[in-house]
């Protein structure tokens, strides 16, 4: 597709500018329902989190977004990219703009990463095999919860405050890692989600000193991560998150455990279906592994 130069203002990178950001903020917040301000003006939107945009008289119209994540996967280290934050204003659509913004993106990144992937809902899954991406199955660790086990101590950390919001930063940064599939230098990511969608769900454990984000959903305790600076006993830190998270009768994992020996595993069945490029899917077909939902941009 050839854009006309006086038709859209194509931009990549700018969320320094105000007014641009402002704008990229206001068709997430039309589309998603969700502002990146917050996330911005703390200073974690920082250079591994890439805009791609279309502008139309100064409104964005289109956007898709570069998420540049490195992860140890079974403990190598791989750099991959995640597509993500794809939308497009309402009478903006059917004018091939994602289309046109993915081709460049693939165009710049494909030679630069390990492997490149997305996540894509059941409005869009035939749109991504178009531009060579396959979909790959993901699997989840989960079992039910034996009553009784509640025990330990807990602090709720207030995301509000700067010492937490600084505590959480330091732990997703310097973590031990806990899953197969981990992210590695990308606690801005973790930031993300802990100062808004899950800003309610962040608890210190003093006697492990670990942070842990979980919260209850339909009588399952989702554990989405844990974040400490050495190992420790992942059925401890689940027997401590009883307390604050009550009426839980089954624990599911947000990531991927180095040990699955006490965990039956699933296909995940949702919404967002996991698509990579070609050829680039092997660990997925190997293993019954999946990204950490912290992962997901």
């Amino acid at each position: 597709m050839r854009l006309s130069a006086d038709q859209y203002r194509f931009l990549t990178g700018y969320q320094a500018d105000n007014q641009l950001r402002d704008s990229f903020n206001q068709l997430a917040v039309d589309i998603f329902k969700l502002s990146f301000e917050d996330w911005y003006q703390s200073g974690f939107w920082k250079e591994k989190y890439i805009p791609y945009t279309l502008f139309d008289q100064g409104s964005a119209v289109a956007n898709v977004s570069v998420n540049i994540m490195d992860f140890y996967v079974f403990g190598r280290r791989q750099r991959y990219i995640q597509i993500g934050t794809v939308m497009t204003a309402m009478k903006y659509r059917n004018q091939g703009l994602c289309k046109f913004l993915m081709e460049h993106i693939l165009d710049q990144w494909n030679t630069r990463c390990d492997l490149i992937y997305l996540f894509a809902n059941h409005s869009v899954l035939n749109f991504y095999p178009k531009l060579g991406f396959t979909r790959v199955k993901e699997y989840e660790y989960f079992k039910d919860i034996k009553k009784g086990n509640a025990s330990g101590s807990f602090e709720k950390l207030d995301m509000k405050i700067q010492g937490n919001r600084d505590k959480l930063y330091e732990y997703a940064k310097n973590s031990y890692p806990i899953s197969v599939l981990s992210m590695h230098e990308n606690a801005d990511l973790v930031m993300f989600y802990g100062l808004t969608i899950l800003s309610e769900c962040v608890y210190y454990l003093p006697l492990l000193d670990a942070i842990a984000i979980a919260q209850v959903n339909n009588n399952q305790l989702v554990l989405y991560d844990v974040f400490c600076k050495a190992e420790v006993d992942l059925e401890e830190i689940i027997n401590i998150l009883l307390l604050p998270c009550k009426g839980a009768e089954t624990i599911v994992l947000g990531f991927t455990p180095r040990d699955c020996s006490s965990f039956e595993s699933r296909e995940i069945a949702n919404d967002d279906a996991l698509f990579i490029r070609k050829g680039k899917t092997g660990v997925f077909t190997e293993s019954r592994v999946m990204f950490p939902l912290l992962s997901h941009a």
